[in-house]
């Protein structure tokens, strides 16, 4: 195991310490949908690089493998969608609306971990795009979030997530690709798209500022640690002149985050989730 390694382990580990310090249902629900979620997620990822051939990781950066998949990749897939799941159930999304919502949260961090971590060099993308990342390669991650939110909102065992989760993904994969994604070839200057992340940051802190959500203070710091490793592989990455968009872009991600630190509450609710065990 390497240093990069070590360190995604830790990263994983203080997420699961803390998750389930804060966790006030059965932990054995809560290990079960986090195996289930990486079960899934190999699933998915295996066969979507077999199948399209669109990206791959990078061999020299990992150790142990599950076929086509880092076993750490798959450690961490858990956490993301869990900290997804957490922050609905944190804001009482209804039911209905988790699917979207859950791809919409877990493409927001997509946008920044893809290319932190691509520029360095864990995984690349045989298509281009803003910071040689495909925007179908961003959205992936949000249509397997949407496949473990059908599973939720339809109220299906939890056994039935590595078939349905793959399936959604696979399908709308297919289906934004053929309908939309293949035909799009103008790229996207990056510079423009650091200018648009900060844009977007300063709407949301707004409306963060406005609406003063509360009780979701445990669930920022909950993402913490592996916000902290993202910037810090940025840092140690990103020393090219040529970073610098890459550098504006994902600092946009930031405020956001630090506002709704700053603004929001402790949760005070009693539900499955974080919850008043933190108070």
């Amino acid at each position: 195991m390497n240093s990069l390694e070590l360190v995604c382990v830790v990263v994983v580990a203080v997420w699961f310490v803390f998750r389930t310090l804060a966790h006030q249902g059965s932990r054995r629900d809560l290990y079960g949908r986090a195996l289930l979620i990486a079960v899934s997620a190999w699933v998915a990822e295996d066969s979507a690089i077999r199948l399209y051939g669109f990206y791959a990781y990078a061999p020299d950066r990992w150790t142990v493998w599950v076929d086509q998949v880092p076993l750490l990749i798959l450690l961490i897939w858990p956490v993301v969608v869990t900290a997804a799941i957490d922050l609905l159930e944190a804001l009482a999304v209804r039911p209905g609306r988790w699917p979207g919502l859950m791809g919409v949260l877990v493409v927001a961090d997509a946008w920044f971990i893809e290319p932190a971590a691509v520029d360095a060099g864990l995984w690349s993308w045989t298509s281009p795009g803003p910071f040689s990342i495909p925007t179908i390669g961003i959205l992936g991650w949000g249509f397997f979030a949407v496949g473990v939110g059908v599973v939720r909102w339809r109220r299906w065992p939890m056994m039935a997530m590595p078939l349905v989760a793959p399936l959604v993904c696979h399908a709308l994969l297919l289906l934004s690709w053929w309908g939309a994604f293949r035909w799009i070839v103008h790229p996207i200057p990056e510079l423009a798209m650091a200018v648009v992340g900060w844009v977007a940051a300063v709407v949301v802190v707004s409306a963060i500022s406005w609406f003063r959500p509360r009780g979701l203070r445990l669930q920022v710091l909950l993402r913490a640690p592996a916000a902290v490793f993202f910037f810090g592989l940025l840092w140690r990455y990103g020393q090219d002149p040529d970073d610098g968009p890459l550098v504006v872009w994902c600092l946009a991600f930031a405020p956001p985050w630090l506002a709704l630190l700053l603004l929001s509450t402790w949760p005070v609710s009693t539900g499955s989730g974080p919850t008043a065990a933190a108070r």
